[in-house]
């Protein structure tokens, strides 16, 4: 939704291809992301790459002060955005008091990953964070999930993970040794032999 936005309002001579354009920015942050994992950019390096090559692709070429200008308005939208579904805070409310240590798996980088926590104030739910940009590669590859349980000194068999991205989260966590569960927000069709469910609320009758 932010990117749509994003494209619409703001990059004004991408409207009307905005459902391209959303595809060729995934490329290029997969693209990019993992060239930062491997070392071979900064974080910053990989900010501006992605926003300089999306431009190009449209025949648009930027400096790189105008691609830092770009993925800035890119981010401050991305922020305002910043909200929490509804079944989310009583969920995690609910699992710490059941006595359940909680944590996040994700593909990013992890300051960032503190400030969105902050600023949804529920930073304080979760007992580990992991992220690509510490462990050094990124979901579906199931040595994300490895390396973090690892850290743990638990089984991947008493860990669940809960994504609703059914292959990067559900199967790449299944795959690894873990219960994965997929949160299947969007109520899609696709079938999969793996516990799936609608809503957060779900999860207080599967774990």
């Amino acid at each position: 939704m932010v990117l749509l936005i994003f494209f619409k309002y703001i990059i004004l001579f991408l409207s009307g291809n905005e459902l391209e354009a959303t595809e060729v920015w995934h490329e290029l942050s997969e693209e990019y992301f993992n060239k930062f994992l491997s070392r071979e950019l900064s974080f910053q390096e990989q900010q501006l790459m992605r926003m300089y090559h999306l431009f190009k692709t449209y025949g648009v070429n930027l400096s790189p002060k105008e691609s830092q200008h770009r993925f800035n308005q890119y981010i401050e939208l991305y922020k305002k955005n910043w909200t929490l579904f509804e079944d989310v805070l009583y969920t995690l409310q609910s699992l710490q008091q059941r006595g359940h240590s909680l944590g996040i798996i994700s593909n990013g980088e992890y300051e960032q990953q503190i400030e969105k926590l902050t600023a949804l104030n529920i930073l304080q739910y979760f007992k580990y964070i992991f992220t690509s940009s510490e462990i050094g590669v990124s979901k579906p590859n199931i040595e994300m999930f490895h390396r973090a349980v690892l850290q743990l000194n638990l089984e991947m068999k008493d860990c669940y993970y809960i994504g609703d991205r059914l292959e990067t989260d559900a199967i790449s966590s299944t795959a690894a040794g873990m219960q994965g569960i997929w949160l299947n927000r969007d109520n899609s069709q696709l079938k999969y032999n793996i516990p799936t469910i609608c809503s957060l609320h779900e999860v207080l009758t599967v774990i």
